[in-house]
C-alpha cells in the first residue's frame, strides 16, 4: 500500500510523522484496500491543532485553520502546492448539536478513539507509516464481504448526522469484486426507524451525495436501495406518489418507479441517469384509462417538467443543471419517428445538437427501461432522415441571412412587434426549404409574398 502512495503525499507524511505518529484515515486507507485510487489523502495525529500548525510554519509549510475548533489543519508543503492534506487531531466527539456538528469535541492521544466515531467500518480504518493497518472494528472483514457496517448502534450514527444514510446507498454503488456492496441487516433497520430525519438535512449536502451516487460504478443497483430504503420517497413526495403506481398500459412491463429506476439505470452519463430518473415523474398526475382499462398519460412531460425542476430546485441544483434536467423531461415524448423534415430543422435550431443528441440517448434509455422491447429499433432510421433534413440547413445556415434591418428596409416599418411577425414568418418558410436562405429570395419573399 505505501508503494502506491504518490510521491508527494509520501513525502509529506514522512515528515508529519517525524514530529508525531501520523496515521493515513478514512476514505484512502479503503479505497487502497479495494484497489481504486483515491481523491485525497487525510491523515489523524495527537498534536493538538495549533501546534501542528506551529510546527508547520516552522518547517515553511503553509497552515490553513479550515477546522480548528473540531481539531482540522490543512497544509501545504512548499514543494507540494497542488498536494494539501488535512491533518486532524484524535479525538472522541461527544453529541451532536444540529445534525452535523458535535456540540463538544475531546481530544484523544488515541487512535482508536478517532477511529471509533467513524460512520462505517469501512471508513474505520487507519494506517502507520510502518504499513500497519489499525482496524479496529473489523471494517477489512466487512470490505472482504461487501457489507456496509456502522460503527456502533446504526440509528446512534444516523441520528448524529442523517447524511449518513445517504452515504450508506451511496457506498452501494463502490465495486466489490464486480458486484454492488449490500447494506448490513442492522444497518438497513438503522435507516428504516432514522429516515425521517434525513429532512433535517441541506439540500445542497443531499445533492451532493446523489450526484457521487450517479457517478459510481454500480450506479443502478445504489438508486435501488435508495429506493427501498424510502430516501427518494422522504425527500421527493412526488417519488412517492410515483411508487408502485401501475401503468396499465401495454407498452411498459413496470409500475412507474420501477421504469424509472430501469430507465436511469441504462444511462451512460449522469446527467442523463437523472433525466433518466425524472423523466415520467408526472405520469401519477396525468392518468386517465379508456374505455378498454387502458391507462393514458395525456401531458404528463409537461407536468413532469415542472416537477422535474421542483424537485431539482428543492436539493438546490445550479441553474444550468435544473433547466438540462427540465427540458429534457419537457421534449422526451417528441415523436421523432413521425416528425417531418421542417420540423426536424426547426428542433434543431431552437434546442441545439447538444439537447437533441441528450434526447435521442433518453429515448432510447426509455424504451430499453420499459421492459417491453431490448432496443430503439427505429433509431438509426430517425437518425438518417434527421441528417438528410438538416444538411442542407447546416451548409446554408439554420437561421434566416436577413436581419431585422433588412425587413424594416423593405418594408419601411420602424422597429416593433410587426417586424418580429415578419422575421418569424421568414423563418418559417426558411424551414420549409434552406434553398431559399438567400438575401435575395428572402427579399423577394417580403416584398411580393412570394419564393
Amino acid at each position: 500500500m505505501l508503494n502506491g502512495i504518490p510521491e508527494p503525499v509520501r513525502i509529506i507524511w514522512q515528515a508529519l510523522n517525524q514530529a508525531s505518529p501520523t496515521f493515513l484515515v478514512g476514505g484512502a486507507v479503503r479505497d487502497w484496500l479495494l484497489h481504486e485510487r483515491p481523491h485525497d489523502y487525510d491523515f489523524a495525529s495527537a498534536l493538538p491543532p495549533g501546534d501542528v500548525a506551529q510546527w508547520a510554519k516552522l518547517q515553511g509549510w503553509q497552515a490553513i485553520p479550515t477546522g480548528v475548533d473540531f481539531g482540522t489543519v490543512t497544509l501545504r508543503h512548499p514543494s507540494y502546492q497542488d498536494w494539501p492534506v488535512e491533518v486532524t487531531t484524535f479525538r472522541k466527539d461527544g453529541r451532536y448539536k444540529d445534525g452535523r456538528h458535535p456540540a463538544e469535541v475531546h481530544f484523544s492521544d488515541r487512535i482508536e478513539d478517532d477511529l471509533g466515531r467513524r460512520d462505517f467500518t469501512m471508513n474505520a480504518l487507519a494506517l502507520a507509516f510502518s504499513g500497519t493497518l489499525i482496524d479496529p472494528f473489523g471494517g477489512q472483514d466487512d470490505l472482504d464481504r461487501g457489507l456496509i457496517v456502522t460503527v456502533g448502534r446504526a440509528r446512534q450514527r444516523f441520528a448524529e448526522d442523517p447524511l449518513r444514510m445517504w452515504r450508506a446507498v451511496r457506498f452501494v454503488g463502490k465495486d466489490h469484486g464486480g458486484l454492488p456492496f449490500r447494506l448490513a441487516p442492522e444497518t438497513s433497520a438503522g435507516m428504516t426507524a432514522s429516515r425521517p430525519l434525513i429532512l433535517s438535512v441541506s439540500g445542497e449536502r443531499q445533492r451532493d451525495e446523489l450526484m457521487k451516487l450517479l457517478a459510481s460504478v454500480h450506479f443502478a443497483e445504489a438508486l435501488e436501495a435508495a429506493d427501498a430504503e424510502g430516501l427518494l420517497g422522504i425527500v421527493w413526495p412526488e417519488w412517492a406518489a410515483a411508487r408502485g403506481f401501475a401503468q396499465h398500459n401495454a407498452h411498459h412491463a413496470f409500475p412507474v418507479h420501477t421504469h424509472l429506476l430501469a430507465t436511469a439505470a441504462q444511462g451512460t452519463t449522469p446527467l442523463l441517469r437523472l433525466a433518466g430518473l425524472l423523466h415520467d415523474i408526472g405520469k401519477p398526475e396525468c392518468f386517465t384509462q379508456d374505455a378498454c382499462g387502458t391507462g393514458h398519460f395525456y401531458g404528463h412531460d409537461a407536468v413532469g417538467a415542472l416537477y422535474a425542476e421542483r424537485m431539482l430546485q428543492r436539493l438546490k441544483f445550479d441553474a444550468h443543471t435544473v433547466r438540462a434536467i427540465r427540458d429534457l423531461v419537457a421534449h422526451h415524448m417528441y415523436p421523432w419517428e413521425e416528425a417531418g423534415a421542417k420540423s426536424l430543422r426547426r428542433v434543431t435550431r431552437e434546442w441545439g445538437l447538444d439537447h437533441i443528441e441528450q434526447l435521442w440517448e433518453l429515448r432510447r434509455m426509455d424504451i430499453v427501461g420499459s421492459g417491453t422491447q431490448k432496443a430503439w429499433a427505429r433509431q438509426p432510421e430517425v437518425r438518417a432522415r434527421w441528417e438528410a433534413a438538416v444538411a442542407p440547413a447546416e451548409l446554408r445556415g439554420l437561421k434566416p441571412v436577413a436581419s431585422g434591418k433588412h425587413v424594416m428596409e423593405w418594408t419601411h416599418l420602424p422597429p416593433g412587434p410587426e417586424v418580429g411577425q415578419w422575421m418569424r414568418r421568414i423563418q418559417d418558410w426558411v424551414d420549409e426549404d434552406p434553398a431559399r436562405n438567400t438575401v435575395e429570395r428572402i427579399q423577394h419573399f417580403v416584398i411580393k409574398g412570394s419564393p
